[in-house]
């Protein structure tokens, strides 16, 4: 693991210090990106990340966290980050750059569009595809982002000095930048992240309500556990990130919709050769899938 000699940003203001931004912190003091790092949450979790060492400083307010930072970065929960936006504003320095960690973007970029004015040329929106079914500052892990895709979102205001620091935050941190516009990203990860954790939930909602429920805790075999890891996760985090970007995971389930009838269709009538049919492109896609 290379260490910076030199950091890409002096002092980083922390807007939400869970699972995520937590493990941006340790990242970011394990190879020297950053300096002082001064943590904001409405909750207790900036005062545990101090605790944890995770973080330098827990600030009382939005406007003491961000007053000296030359970069915001927000990891707080999708439906929070519209007031930070608002809050962060009056207190922002002229040169100092933003970013986030949000699933969905293209919310997250009109609501800053609309509540940063002027300043909005300096917001830089990312996505780093990392996480756990974990949470919480306890759950952050330096190497969360070694070899991890990070999105970014450049937007037609910002320079591109600006784009190129924050893609160099996210290097720094061991992780592979890759651009990608707004609407295309949040169709993209309603597909491959957001519709996929709607299907475990329900199906781990529906083994848990189910007679059999103390038995499958019992008997359940690595297939089970690999397909419901994700069925562990936060509901309320995935229950914002599932409404925000409604109208693409509804077309996922659609498509969802085609293949179950299908499915159970052939299971109906007992069609080996047609339930096989059904399985087969899922299973040839997944072979495909790198792991």
């Amino acid at each position: 693991m290379t260490r910076l000699a030199t950091p890409v940003f002096d002092r980083v203001a922390l807007l939400g210090v869970g699972m995520i931004g937590g493990s941006v912190a340790a990242a970011c003091r394990v190879r020297g990106a950053t300096g002082r790092i001064t943590g904001y949450t409405p909750q207790s979790d900036a005062r545990e990340a101090l605790e944890l060492g995770l973080i330098d400083a827990a600030a009382g307010s939005v406007a003491e966290a961000v007053r000296d930072a030359d970069l915001v970065i927000l990891a707080a929960p999708i439906s929070a980050q519209p007031a930070l936006f608002t809050d962060l504003l009056p207190h922002l320095r002229a040169d100092a750059l933003i970013t986030d960690c949000a699933s969905t973007k293209a919310s997250t970029v009109a609501a800053a569009r609309e509540r940063l004015g002027p300043a909005f040329a300096r917001y830089v929106p990312s996505h780093p595809i990392a996480g756990s079914e974990r949470h919480g500052p306890q759950a952050a892990r330096a190497d969360l982002f070694n070899g991890a895709m990070v999105i970014v979102c450049p937007q037609p205001e910002n320079s591109v000095g600006s784009v190129a620091r924050i893609r160099d935050l996210w290097s720094a941190l061991g992780a592979r930048v890759v651009e990608l516009d707004a609407p295309r990203h949040d169709r993209v990860f309603a597909e491959v992240s957001h519709w996929p954790h709607a299907v475990v939930f329900a199906m781990c909602s529906a083994i848990a309500n189910g007679g059999f429920s103390e038995d499958a805790l019992r008997f359940a075999g690595a297939g089970l556990r690999d397909s419901s890891r994700i069925g562990a996760s936060s509901p309320q985090l995935w229950a914002d990130i599932l409404l925000d970007n409604r109208e693409p995971v509804l077309e996922c389930a659609r498509a969802f919709e085609v293949e179950l009838a299908a499915l159970l269709a052939a299971l109906k009538a007992g069609d080996r050769v047609a339930l096989a049919a059904c399985f087969e492109p899922g299973s040839r896609w997944r072979q495909a899938l790198k792991p």
